[in-house]
């Protein structure tokens, strides 16, 4: 089991995953802007004098192409893979993992069920990462304590996969929090960072996955986790229960 300042060097690195994809998208925007406005002020100069008169102006816009093609590249590389081999571990596990780690209030009561049989294509601790981001949020939600429901089952339908839902009881989100719940930096909370769901959202699509996230201002938040991953063979079904089957509140 990893010590606690791996799992805080862990989660200092979605962190800091999160605000350099952020930053790469800022730039390139603001790249794209200096492209646009270097592609008009060419056309525009071509329609001049100084155009063939000057030899350096051409080249200068040229070079100004060359250098914004180069940071581009550069914005869009990632890491090497060092392995073909993808880790893969139980939902429950790292469930169990994300409750040890997490940082639970005496007025939170904790409603376990662990269902699942097949894996999930993360390594256990990127996946405890995952859940407890989601159990954290969920509590954070219950200031004055309530329940919290985190639940893993497998799924068959459709192509198959792994389920993961972790309920809260408390106030729910608006409308407008709920469309912008997995933006990096956005938070309801005073003092929040409001990185925990954005780094949920990159795990899950990043390893061929869905998320979802709804509530209402009176019925308390639900995110749910699926892993486009076929279980194993002889993996069940778990029933939906009732909440469930009333749907969306």
């Amino acid at each position: 089991m990893e010590s606690r300042a791996d799992l805080q060097a862990r989660e200092r690195a979605a962190v800091a995953d999160v605000v350099a994809s952020t930053l790469r998208h800022d730039l390139r925007n603001k790249l794209a802007s200096i492209r646009n406005a270097s592609f008009y002020l060419m056309r525009k100069m071509q329609k001049t004098d100084a155009w063939g008169a000057d030899a350096r102006v051409e080249a200068f816009f040229q070079l100004i192409d060359r250098e914004l093609a180069a940071a581009e590249e550069v914005l869009s590389r990632r890491a090497p893979v060092v392995s073909s081999e993808r880790p893969s571990c139980r939902a429950r596990d790292a469930a169990e993992r994300a409750l040890t780690e997490a940082r639970l209030s005496d007025g939170v009561r904790v409603e376990r069920d662990f269902r699942d049989n097949g894996k999930v294509p993360l390594d256990l601790e990127d996946l405890a990462l995952l859940v407890r981001c989601l159990v954290d949020n969920a509590v954070e939600a219950m200031p004055r304590g309530g329940m919290l429901a985190v639940r893993t089952w497998d799924v068959e339908e459709g192509e198959g996969g792994v389920a993961i839902r972790v309920e809260d009881s408390g106030e729910g989100l608006a409308m407008e929090a709920i469309s912008r719940a997995f933006e990096p930096f956005y938070s309801t909370r005073p003092g929040h960072a409001g990185l925990g769901l954005n780094i949920v959202q990159r795990l899950v699509l990043r390893n061929g996955g869905k998320v979802a996230l709804d509530g209402g201002p009176t019925g308390g938040t639900h995110v749910e986790v699926l892993f486009l991953h076929r279980p194993e063979a002889g993996a069940r079904t778990r029933p939906a229960s009732q909440e469930e089957t009333r749907g969306s509140k």
